[in-house]
């Protein structure tokens, strides 16, 4: 391997020893406190996510070509305890973008160890 080949991946190495996990769990910028209250809203954030995604257009179509007005469906879903919430939560409101961040991040670090590996 060259020098420069042998540089470059030493520094490669070390940016990934800085960038270690174990640096990370130094003091966190969130409280207790303010943990446990986001905590507590969980429950009543879901509940109106899943309310608001009920009542777009498309879902109130299909409630009404299930004989349900717009006023049974939110009935229905104040009924809901905190496990179907979670359900409904998880399945219909989880967006993708999730799959989109790891992706480019997996592209921008595969970019980056070319560019060190190359100079």
């Amino acid at each position: 391997m060259s020098p420069i080949g042998s540089r470059s991946l030493i520094a490669a190495a070390a940016t990934l020893a800085l960038a270690s996990p174990a640096l990370g769990q130094s003091r966190s910028a969130v409280t207790s406190a303010e943990l446990d209250v986001a905590a507590a809203a969980r429950p009543a954030i879901t509940r109106a996510a899943v309310a608001e995604y009920f009542s777009t257009d498309q879902a109130r179509a299909l409630a009404a070509r299930m004989g349900m007005t717009q006023a049974d469906l939110q009935a229905r879903i104040a009924g809901l305890d905190q496990a179907s919430l979670d359900r409904i939560g998880d399945k219909a409101l989880a967006g993708g973008s999730s799959t989109i961040v790891i992706s480019t991040t997996a592209i921008i670090i595969a970019l980056l160890l070319l560019i060190l590996l190359t100079h």
